[in-house]
């Protein structure tokens, strides 16, 4: 394990090591994942992008029927979720 010290600005910002930015695709940036673990810190995972088979996946699964709007987005992000998870 390599320990790198970080710097947390007063507007609650920082800047991540380069080198693991590039090792896990964040370079340019993008979502994370942060995990409260309380006295023992935090982890910080980032967010993996479906995979083409995972979307198709997703895509494939018959009609569940009507729906609001509101409970359609609740299914949506719990399969998504699931799909990650897998």
């Amino acid at each position: 394990m390599k320990v790198t010290t970080m710097t947390l600005t007063r507007r609650r910002q920082t800047v991540f090591p380069l080198e693991w930015c590039r090792r896990v695709g964040l370079e340019h940036g993008g979502p994370l994942n942060v995990f409260d673990l309380g006295e023992q810190g935090l982890l910080i995972r980032p967010v993996k992008p479906l995979s083409k088979a995972e979307v198709a996946k997703l895509l494939a699964q018959p009609a569940a029927g009507k729906h609001s709007p509101k409970e359609a987005a609740a299914i949506v992000a719990r399969a998504l979720q699931e799909a990650r998870d897998e």
